[in-house]
């Protein structure tokens, strides 16, 4: 479990006496917030300085040299409003953590409490925590793993791997931080919801394939026509340990542009392969573009009457893919190592399969897998699109126009469909080949010359 700043078991000692109190030794925490944080900081440079008496009273040092968050406060806010109403609002809120969380601790979702519901203020409080950088390491995080934090700090430092896809996190993440001071969040809850599978999904054999569209963009983007709303859903390309970072890989830059979405991080061990997580009600705030090193903020999401979205409907698939960027994929395809095409399977199929009264009217996904963490595209594609036929949902892939894999899956899927293959005789003959079998450089035309007879 995650003790809160606000737990009377979360002790620090008063450094710069900050409290009226002489004790010896630790003190509540929560006493030395409050002294902290009240009055709110009125300027940069004294929001900067509660960062840095939190991080030193928490950690003994600071977190980062804070230049790149005090270059945004100073250059792309508009500080008499932040300071003179959204800050002090926000302080407000994160105050509020005793109520709002009266147990004083966040438990872990498990397979035993697999489900939780939270209202948007406590949603918001958290965020604001995050921001503050008042909570602990989480349990399951190895303590000297930087990447992987539980807080907002890592957008904080001058030197960033993506900082236009940084900016773009802190657009976000302080528009958020002025609807949530002006009350104009949504408020429909929010809800965390992991998914266990007990074993592989059996497949009927004689179920035929659903109807695929193929969207194809000629820049990659991250906006709210490629989300799953009204009422589908979105795959998160996530790493087992998900949630958000300082790059611009999918699942970074849907988490970034969606601060409600922060604090799932805080409730997820890392995932076991046959878990997913998937977090509905998240509204987004801001749409990038690009991809990589050349992503970059795009337009803030408007909140007016004219929004078209229902964003208690929106639907965050988190579902880690294989990493088999390890392997020599010039020499052998890991994908076709023994049980990892049903790993694969059983991921997407209990993504594709957790809706709740109708089966997704459409899930949005692409290259699951196949960037970083080095996975097959072909053979990917097949397991996804497999795996919505069996969960009774239609995919939307999404790819770029660079090369030919659009038209060669277009070209498959067409074939598929008109020829009545069935899910079960293409999964089995990628069951039965081999990691460096010849027929694996093209899953496609190997599929085709077996079914074609």
């Amino acid at each position: 479990m995650l003790r809160l700043p606000s737990s009377s078991e979360t002790l620090a000692d008063d450094r710069f006496s900050l409290t009226d109190l002489e004790a010896e030794g630790p003190i509540s925490f929560w006493l030395i917030l409050r002294q902290i944080l009240v009055p709110a900081a009125q300027s940069s440079s004294e929001l900067i300085d509660a960062l840095n008496t939190i991080a030193v009273t928490l950690r003994g040092h600071t977190d980062s040299d804070n230049s790149s968050l005090r270059q945004f406060l100073d250059v792309e806010l508009e500080a008499q409003s932040f300071f003179g109403t959204t800050w002090p609002r926000c302080v407000e809120i994160a105050l509020e953590m005793p109520i709002l969380f009266p147990n004083g601790y966040l438990p872990p979702l498990s397979r035993e409490t697999p489900s939780q519901i939270f209202a948007p203020r406590q949603i918001a409080c958290l965020v604001i925590h995050q921001f503050l950088c008042t909570l602990p390491k989480l349990p399951w995080v190895p303590i000297h793993e930087e990447e992987n934090s539980q807080d907002l700090h890592i957008w904080y430092a001058g030197e960033q791997p993506h900082p236009k896809a940084v900016r773009a996190y802190l657009t976000a993440l302080f528009t958020f931080f002025e609807r949530v001071a002006s009350d104009s969040v949504a408020p429909h809850s929010i809800s965390l919801t992991l998914y266990t599978a007990p074993s592989t999904p059996h497949i009927e054999s004689t179920l035929l394939f659903k109807p695929i569209s193929i969207t194809e963009l000629e820049t990659p983007s991250v906006d709210t026509s490629l989300i799953g709303l009204p009422s589908g859903a979105c795959v998160i390309s996530a790493n087992s340990s998900i949630g958000f970072g300082r790059t611009a890989s999918q699942e970074e830059m849907h988490v970034g542009c969606t601060p409600q979405s922060l604090p799932v991080k805080l409730f997820t061990p890392p995932l076991k392969d046959n878990e997913v997580m998937v977090l509905r009600g998240c509204a987004a705030v801001v749409e990038m573009i690009g991809y990589g090193r050349n992503a970059e903020l795009a337009s803030i999401v408007p909140v007016d009457a004219t929004t078209p979205h229902d964003w208690s409907a929106r639907t965050m698939l988190f579902m880690d893919a294989l990493a088999l960027d390890g392997y020599d994929t010039s020499t052998s395809t890991p994908d076709l190592l023994p049980g990892n095409v049903d790993r694969e399977l059983t991921k997407a199929y209990m993504a594709f399969a957790s809706y709740r009264e109708a089966p997704y009217e459409t899930v949005v996904t692409g290259h699951w897998g196949c960037r970083a963490f080095g996975g097959n595209r072909e053979i990917k594609s097949l397991i996804q699109w497999s795996a919505a036929s069996m969960a009774s949902v239609r995919l939307d892939f999404v790819c770029d126009k660079s090369d030919s894999f659009a038209f060669d899956f277009q070209s498959f899927t067409s074939q598929a469909l008109s020829r009545g293959w069935t899910v079960y005789s293409v999964i089995e003959i990628l069951r039965r080949m081999g990691p460096t079998d010849p027929e694996r450089l093209s899953a496609f035309q190997t599929v085709r010359s077996v079914l074609n007879g």
